[in-house]
């Protein structure tokens, strides 16, 4: 499986290969570079391009550090990264294979449940870009593997892979409360308390320098600015654009109106980057707690877009200027929803629609299954993590976001034709007596090949 994994990933490989700024299209990708470039020339976390390097926190520095990691290793070059980040997309592969196996009881549905991840449009161009998504995806599966087994060490090795995906990605702070009620199934009260105490003491031990060192540099204990911006003008914005039917540059204008109107009002004059994002905060959450119940619902409509197809970032990997971003036509987060008199486009919106919406289809009779058959430790352990990840980042998901969540959506699939696909054989040789005679192979029902509760 893995060196099928990386068979597949020769052409994305290739394409960087043939032009290396593919890899770092704009948006967050040329921010990541420059850390990376800085912290591995200079040895300073910062975005600046020449002296002096003033501290920066906006992001987390997990991605940056990886990414002069490898640079430390292969020298500054982006196709080594896009290598690096194939072969962890590879090893993804292996462990939702892994996960099918050993929590889903059959090899039928991890085999599955891999193939449908290693050809998974999407992922497979975040292979070859500048992004922090592979590697969260596998530290994301490296965390669910240690909390699949009832033991402290992997309690404790647990937490600290999650305060490592706290520092690629800070939303994955969310994912400690959805967390422990996994760490506590099958344990008795005192050992559940001892799992989720060693969990959170290494996942703190992780994350403190990092909080320490902003606190020295802005005097704040945060994990980064980001935060701020992503909760006044994607959240509240979101919120605001559905309550006043709104597209999400008029939104971001009215609440940016109400951010320095709490400003005025508070007397407040941030001077630095975590004072503004923790003024923007108190803004947003001024903003939607004034109606808490539909600010919930709206963000979890807007939340959906984390189901589009992905069809922009595809389109800007393999035909890089293709198109240029606009937020605003119609509303839209996609650019390509503007481009669709384009045919090439169209086709491609076509192509993708139909895998991810086959996908989706699948995973949801899978989710039914396993309802239906009552793995609640799959639904807790599994699907409570997936849930928050979708969720939480509300109108500023798009397919990006999906990705951490995709492998659980093709264990979900692998469920529901590993149900369905010996079925339709069953059918096919009923319907052609004289081929079933003779054919080679028949899918048996062995042990461990039923879907859980079969």
């Amino acid at each position: 499986m893995f060196l099928l994994g990386l068979l597949l990933r020769i052409p994305a490989l290739l394409l960087v290969i043939a032009d290396p700024a593919r890899a770092v299209p704009p948006g967050d990708a040329p921010g990541y570079l420059q850390l990376a470039i800085n912290l591995l020339g200079y040895g300073v976390f910062s975005q600046g391009t020449g002296t002096p390097y003033l501290p920066d926190a906006f992001r987390t520095p997990g991605y940056p550090f990886f990414l002069a990691l490898v640079f430390g290793t292969a020298g500054t070059s982006v196709i080594a990264v896009v290598a690096a980040q194939s072969i962890l997309h590879a090893l993804t592969g292996v462990m939702v294979l892994r996960l099918g196996e050993k929590e889903f009881g059959s090899i039928r549905v991890g085999v599955i449940g891999a193939l449908i991840w290693l050809v998974a449009p999407v992922p497979s161009i975040f292979a070859g870009i500048l992004l922090s998504e592979i590697v969260f995806t596998s530290l994301f599966l490296l965390l669910l593997w240690c909390l699949s087994a009832p033991s402290l060490w992997r309690a404790a090795i647990g937490g600290a892979v999650l305060g490592g995906g706290i520092l690629v990605r800070p939303i994955a702070v969310l994912l400690w409360p959805a967390l422990l009620p996994s760490l506590c199934w099958g344990s008795n009260g005192r050992r559940a308390l001892v799992k989720c105490a060693l969990f959170s003491a290494t996942l703190a031990a992780v994350v403190a320098p990092w909080i320490y060192r902003n606190v020295l540099a802005f005097g704040k204990p945060t994990l980064a600015a980001v935060q701020g911006y992503n909760l006044l003008y994607y959240n509240a914005a979101g919120y605001i654009a559905m309550r006043d039917g709104l597209n999400l540059g008029e939104a971001r204008t009215v609440v940016d109106e109400h951010y320095h109107n709490y400003l005025q009002e508070e007397n407040l004059h941030p001077a630095t980057m975590m004072e503004e994002s923790e003024a923007m905060s108190a803004a947003a959450a001024r903003i939607l707690a004034a109606d808490p119940i539909r600010s919930i619902i709206f963000n979890g409509w807007n939340s959906l877009n984390g189901f589009r197809p992905g069809v922009s970032y595809f389109f800007m990997f393999i035909a890089p200027d293709s198109m240029t971003p606009d937020d605003t036509i119609a509303g839209e987060l996609s650019p390509a929803a503007s481009h669709l008199d384009r045919p090439e486009i169209l086709l491609t919106t076509v192509l993708l629609s139909a895998f991810y919406g086959m996908l989706f289809l699948l995973a949801a009779a899978g989710l039914i299954r396993l309802i239906w058959t009552r793995s609640w430790k799959i639904l807790v352990w599994l699907g409570l993590p997936c849930a928050v990840l979708m969720y939480a980042p509300g109108l500023s998901s798009n397919a990006r976001f999906r990705i951490p969540v995709e492998p659980f959506l093709c264990l979900l699939a692998a469920v529901a034709l590993s149900d369905l696909l010996p079925r339709l054989i069953s059918r096919i040789t009923r319907a052609f007596p004289a081929a079933s005679k003779t054919r080679a192979f028949t899918p048996a029902a062995t042990a461990g090949s039923d879907p859980p509760g079969a």
